[in-house]
C-alpha cells in the first residue's frame, strides 16, 4: 500500500494496521530549509509563485517522510477579489474592515477558481514533482471564519466585531456569507481538479460559537460546501478549534474527516462522530518538549485510537515555529513503528 493509498483508505473510514501521518502547517517557519528560502523572498511571493509554493510544500516530505503534502498557501487570499487589500507584515494585515452594511452591499460574487489560479498551478506542479504515491491536500478558510477576518479578527482580538455585525445587520451579513460560501466551494473544487486528493476546511473561529449561533452563522455554509464537494466525490475534512460543544451538531454533517483540536477527548469524538474518519489531535505545544515525551505522547494517542476505523495522525493545531525538527522526526518514527491491532485484551490495573 502506497502512502497515498494508506491515506485514502483511512479517509474512507477503513481500518488499517499502519496509520497515515501529516501535520497542519507542516511547511513553514520551524524548518531551516524554509527560512533559507525566506531570506530573500516574501511570504506573498512564495505563495503566488507556483514553483516556489511547490518547493516549500515538498520540503517537509523530503525531510520527514509524511504520507501527505498540503499545499503552501494562506486562507486570506480568497478575500482579495472582494476589494480587500492584503499584506503580510509579517502577519496578515487586511483592509478595509467590514464595518457598515453599505460595504457589504458592494461585495460581488467572483470567480474564485480564476482569481486564485496561482494555487491551482502550484498544485499541478506539486503533483508533478510528488508523483502518484503520496497524498496531496488542498484547503480553504470556511465562510464564517473568513467573515470574522473581514470584520477585523486578529488572533483572539476583535471577534466581537464579527458578532456585532452579524447581530446588527443580519441580512447584509448573510449576503456576505453566501458570497463566501459559493467562492469557497468553487475554490476547493478547483483544487481537487488540479490534483488535490482531499481538501480541508478551516473554520477556526466557529469554535467560539454556542450551538445556537453555530446553527445560524456557520453550519449552513459548511453544509452547502461539503454537499457540493460530496456530489463530485471529493473527500473533505473539517477543522474547528475548540469544537467540543459542537460535536453533536457536527455528527450529522457529511464531511469525511473530522479534524480534532487537542482539547477534544478522542473517546468522546469516537462516540459522537462515529462513522467519520478522525484526524488529530496531539497538543502542538508538547512538540516543544523533549523527544522522549513526544514519542510517549504519540504512542499513547495511537493506543487510544488503534481500533477505530479511519484514523489519521496529526496535531490538534498548526505546528509551532519553535518546534525542533528532531521532534518531528521522533513523531513520524513513533507513528510508523506503531502497528494497530483489534480486539485487545483490556488493560487492568
Amino acid at each position: 500500500m502506497t502512502k497515498r493509498e494508506l491515506f485514502l483508505a483511512n479517509a474512507r473510514g477503513e481500518w488499517t494496521e499502519n496509520t497515515p501521518v501529516w501535520l497542519m502547517r507542516q511547511a513553514g517557519r520551524y524548518m531551516a530549509d524554509y527560512r533559507r528560502i525566506r531570506q530573500d523572498r516574501s511570504f506573498e511571493e512564495i505563495c503566488r509563485t507556483p514553483h516556489l509554493a511547490a518547493e516549500v510544500t515538498l520540503q517537509p516530505l523530503r525531510a520527514f517522510d509524511f504520507d501527505a503534502a498540503i499545499i503552501f498557501s494562506d486562507i486570506l487570499f480568497i478575500l482579495e477579489p472582494l476589494g480587500i487589500s492584503l499584506k503580510y507584515d509579517p502577519g496578515p494585515v487586511l483592509g478595509p474592515y467590514l464595518e457598515s452594511p453599505d460595504q457589504a452591499l458592494k461585495y460581488r460574487a467572483f470567480d474564485a477558481a480564476g482569481q486564485l489560479e496561482f494555487v491551482g498551478r502550484a498544485l499541478v506542479e506539486t503533483r508533478r514533482q510528488l508523483g502518484p504515491d503520496v497524498a496531496l491536500l488542498g484547503f480553504s478558510g470556511a465562510p464564517f471564519t473568513l467573515f470574522c477576518y473581514l470584520c477585523g479578527t486578529r488572533g483572539h482580538f476583535g471577534l466581537y466585531n464579527a458578532v456585532k455585525f452579524l447581530t446588527r445587520y443580519p441580512v447584509e451579513a448573510q449576503r456576505v456569507l453566501d458570497i463566501l460560501t459559493d467562492a469557497v466551494a468553487d475554490y476547493l473544487i478547483m483544487q481537487a481538479e488540479n490534483g488535490a486528493d482531499a481538501v480541508q476546511l478551516f473554520d477556526t473561529w466557529a469554535g467560539e460559537l454556542s450551538e445556537e449561533e453555530f446553527e445560524i452563522w456557520s453550519k449552513p455554509g459548511l453544509e452547502t460546501i461539503i454537499d457540493r464537494l460530496r456530489a463530485r466525490g471529493i473527500i473533505s475534512a473539517l477543522y474547528i478549534r475548540g469544537a467540543y460543544q459542537l460535536l453533536d451538531k457536527l455528527s450529522g454533517m457529511k464531511h469525511n474527516i473530522a479534524s480534532l483540536d487537542w482539547k477534544t477527548p478522542p473517546a468522546a469524538a469516537m462516540i459522537k462522530l462515529k462513522g467519520k474518519t478522525l484526524q488529530g489531535n496531539l497538543d502542538p505545544a508538547l512538540m516543544l518538549g523533549p523527544g522522549e515525551l513526544v514519542g510517549h505522547k504519540v504512542q499513547s494517542k495511537m493506543r487510544e485510537m488503534q481500533e477505530y476505523p479511519g484514523y489519521i495522525f496529526n496535531l490538534g493545531h498548526g505546528i509551532l515555529p519553535d518546534t525542533p525538527e528532531k521532534n518531528v522526526r521522533v513523531l513520524v518514527q513513533s507513528v510508523r513503528e506503531f502497528k494497530r491491532c483489534r480486539q485487545l485484551t483490556p488493560i487492568t490495573k
